[in-house]
Order: C-alpha cells, then structure tokens, then sequence
C-alpha cells in the first residue's frame, strides 16, 4: 500500500511538472526578458535584485519613474545584505507592472544591458527596516543638491526609530546579467524527468 502511494504521488509530481513546462513555453517565453542585477559597496553591505519586462513592447531604453502604473518594467525586486551576507530586508517596487515606490528612478539599455542614469530602488516609507539604493543623479533629480552624496551609490536605510543613516558609498557600478532563455523550463523538465525515473525504478523493485 505504502509502494502504491509512493509511486502515486510521484507520478503526479512528475506530470504536473510537465505540464508546467507545456504551459510555459507556450505562453509568449520568447518575448518576456528577465535580468539580474547586484551591487557591493566598499564597506561590504551589497545589494541584488531582478526585474522583467515584455520585449515586444519594450523600447530599447527603458525607464521608470515614481508611483503608479509602469512604462514597461512589469516587476523589480531587491534584496539589500550586510557585509556578512545576512539579509537585511527585501522589497518589490513594481509588481505586475506597477510601481509602490514614490521614489523610483530605474533606466536600462536593452541593447548593452547596463543599468545607467538616475537609480533609486527599494522602499522609503519613513518606517523603521525600509532600505533603498540610490546615486546623486537620483538625488538631483528629486531636486537635491549634487553635494549631497560625493559618490555614486549609496545604500541607506532607517533605524529602529525611523532615522535615516547611511550604510555604505561607493564609486561601485550595478553589474547586470541576463536570466537565459528556459531556465524554468528546463528545471521543470529535469525534475519531471528524474520522477518518471523514479517511477520506473519503483515499480521494477515492487514487481521482484
């Protein structure tokens, strides 16, 4: 009986795994685009993230700014760690293709895949935790002055009460990388493959 469950559940794995990987590769994978992106400042705190937007309505320079419904970005999310690698909080500014960020400031070529220009990303609510990662073009384009931050790229956050400090400056640039093509797919079809193997191997062990 526990042979005959087992061999069950792992067929059903196995095919919804399958039909996943039918679903998604039938359903416009070509045309959606999905990068990473991190940044390591000079004292060691860091940040990673992703963003993906549809390539059939995409320019070739994508940019974002505030609140709202986007231009083409369709969801970015960033991660922001301390120089130990402990994850200090996560956040998603746009999600299906809106942005929850006031101060969102986010341009990319396609064409070199380099993330240039204004950037501030992460969340700024005037509430203890909140994080975000800007540069002074950011800042100069909110109307600040350019002393404000002598370095490209700061990583700040609030305090347990709410106070602004900085974590980390740097003349550090954000290194941007392509998700490939499929790689859902393919993690899809490995795992469907190997529980078809098992189910095989299984039901030979039962019937000797």
């Amino acid at each position: 009986m526990t042979h005959l469950f087992t061999k069950r559940a792992i067929r059903m794995v196995a095919t919804i795994a399958l039909v996943l990987a039918i679903a998604i590769s039938t359903h416009n994978l070509a045309d959606a685009a999905e990068f990473n992106f991190n940044w390591k400042g000079d004292t060691g705190y860091s940040a990673k993230g992703s963003f993906n937007y549809d390539t059939t309505t995409a320019p070739n320079v994508i940019s974002e700014a505030g609140l709202g419904v986007t231009n083409n970005l369709q969801s970015l999310s960033i991660s922001f760690f301390n120089p130990l690698s402990t994850l200090i909080n996560s956040f998603t500014p746009v999600v299906n293709g809106v942005s929850n960020y006031s101060f969102l400031r986010f341009n990319f070529d396609s064409t070199k895949e380099e993330i240039f220009g204004p950037f501030d990303v992460g969340k700024d609510d005037n509430l203890p935790g909140d994080t975000w990662l800007n540069n002074n073009l950011a800042l100069i384009d909110e109307g600040f002055s350019d002393e404000v931050l002598a370095k490209e790229f700061g990583l700040t956050n609030r305090d347990a009460v709410g106070a602004q400090q900085i974590l980390d400056l740097s003349n550090n640039s954000i290194q941007v990388s392509k998700v490939p093509e499929g790689s859902i797919v393919i993690g899809l079809l490995a795992v469907c493959s190997l529980g078809f193997t098992a189910y095989k191997n299984l039901d030979k062990a039962t019937q000797e």
